[in-house]
């Protein structure tokens, strides 16, 4: 009785042991998977706060363009004016809470500029012909956009200016852009660039002013 009693004794022992090792291995994993869990998160956190950082960057760029432009080119003798009009296609995200990767991603991917051009004769109205584009993004970069698009006849180079004339046209895009990317210079008093027409084989210059 007593060799049994010992035994049971040792047997109740070792699944203890067997018992107490295994929920420690449990608590082990549960630990770790934890860890790993929260080392996620806090990427994941991180991330999303670079993305909406780069998302306020571009908005502020893209801000700073936004608006109409007036200006005038010479065709065939005769002065015609022309109207940009630049419009974001999302206001920036004002909400609290921490957004999922993928909705700030696709405010990246999905902001772009909504574009109408207008040209016509100062003595008359009625001759006025224009185009309406979307997607249209510029270069950071360099402050430069490109209107190419089948809804328009004409092509648009545009480079971004503040009208002085202490650089090259291409010097001084560059130069706006970089001070809107360090936040310098909030609103882009001109644009400046060339026409090309489908129909025609020259390039046609032009300037133009901020309205609003």
């Amino acid at each position: 009785m007593k060799s049994l009693l010992i035994g049971l004794l040792c047997f109740g022992l070792i699944a203890c042991d067997k018992k107490s090792s295994t929920d420690g291995t449990k608590q082990r994993a549960e630990a770790e998977q934890e860890g790993a869990n929260r080392a996620e998160n806090d990427n994941l956190a991180k991330k999303a706060i670079q993305m909406e950082e780069e998302l306020t960057r571009r908005h502020y760029f893209y801000s700073s363009i936004e608006g109409e432009y007036q200006g005038s080119l010479q065709f065939s003798g005769e002065t015609y004016l022309v109207k940009f009009s630049f419009a974001k296609s999302l206001p920036p995200y004002t909400g609290n809470r921490v957004r999922q990767l993928s909705e700030i991603e696709n405010d990246i991917n999905n902001l772009h500029f909504f574009i109408q051009v207008v040209q016509w004769h100062p003595s008359d109205d009625s001759t006025a012909v224009g185009c309406r584009v979307s997607e249209i993004r510029p270069n950071m970069d360099d402050g430069t956009l490109t209107i190419a698009s089948p809804d328009c006849p004409n092509l648009y180079s545009i480079m971004l200016s503040d009208g002085s004339k202490t650089k090259s046209q291409k010097g001084r895009a560059k130069s706006v852009a970089e001070r809107i990317k360090n936040l310098s210079l909030r609103n882009v008093p001109y644009i400046v660039g060339s026409i090309q027409p489908s129909s025609n084989a020259k390039r046609f210059s032009f300037s133009a002013k901020k309205l609003k």
